[in-house]
């Protein structure tokens, strides 16, 4: 949409819309609605024309897979970001080819909204989460690979986050390509012909991936700033209240107790096995 064309249409619906399901409401209650309306009309037709590069109202086609046993945060810090981006498409695509929920690594059901068969086959974005236990099966899961491989191909953005980068190695999709995962993990992108690189988000040419977990967000407000613009991410950013402040600083195995390090590292060895196999 046009920026003049939303700027008429929020200077109508500011008078048209707020009516709508009013009937009973007291004069003041109706005039505070159509205050309220206006104001947040008024807030989005600004915000548009606060930088030239940020675009309102998209129409780019995203598809999140997700597989038995990925991990929940992985998928829901972009996912939020992704769905905030007025016009665009999201599709959660079931790994497993059909519609029933599929759980994740902490317990929680998610009902996917399309199978591989069904998901759009020319996508602006292809979004792999990651997981420990879960993307060894994936990895095994040959339909999946399949559809990554093909839709990936064509995509205008391949991406993950944490482990999800096995699967575009599995896929044939870093090769020769700059890419990070879960820093315990990122040695086996070599398998895949791909470059580890230890940062926070890598871009490569159309290839993004984040590092483990909590990357999520700071990968998703990248990819929505290079869709549509920095201030819409950083407009995302504020309403999110995105202002890490953590209580310890052991994010990272370059700041985090040696010891830690490596009991994470040792507790990791028997599904770091079964991942170097299933390469």
């Amino acid at each position: 949409m046009r920026r003049r064309d939303f700027a008429q249409l929020a200077l109508l619906g500011g008078g048209l819309l707020p009516l709508a399901g009013m009937a009973g409401a007291t004069e003041s209650s109706r005039w505070d609605r159509l205050k309220a309306n206006a104001a947040s009309y008024k807030a989005h037709a600004d915000l548009m024309f606060l930088t030239p590069n940020l675009e309102m109202h998209g129409t780019e086609k995203i598809a999140l897979v997700i597989y038995p046993g990925f991990t929940a945060l992985d998928l829901m810090g972009p996912q939020y970001l992704f769905a905030s981006l007025l016009g665009a498409e999201l599709f959660l695509v079931s790994a497993s080819n059909d519609l029933e929920p599929v759980r994740c690594d902490t317990g929680i059901s998610m009902l996917p909204t399309h199978t591989l068969d069904s998901c759009p086959t020319e996508l602006d974005l292809l979004f792999l989460p990651g997981s420990a236990a879960g993307v060894v099966k994936a990895m095994n899961n040959e339909a999946l690979i399949a559809f990554i491989r093909s839709r990936g191909k064509g995509a205008r953005f391949v991406t993950s986050v944490c482990t999800g980068s096995l699967l575009l190695g599995k896929a044939g999709l870093l090769k020769g390509r700059r890419a990070t995962s879960h820093w315990v993990t990122l040695p086996l992108l070599e398998k895949f012909g791909a470059i580890p690189v230890k940062e926070r988000v890598v871009w490569d040419g159309n290839v993004v991936t984040g590092a483990g977990v909590t990357a999520g967000i700071d990968f998703g407000l990248q990819v929505v700033a290079r869709l549509r613009g920095d201030n819409y991410a950083k407009a995302l950013q504020l309403q999110a209240e995105y202002d890490p402040a953590p209580p310890f600083d052991s994010g990272s195995p370059a700041k985090a107790d040696p010891a830690l390090v490596e009991n994470i590292r040792g507790m990791s060895a028997p599904v770091l096995l079964d991942m170097a196999n299933s390469i």
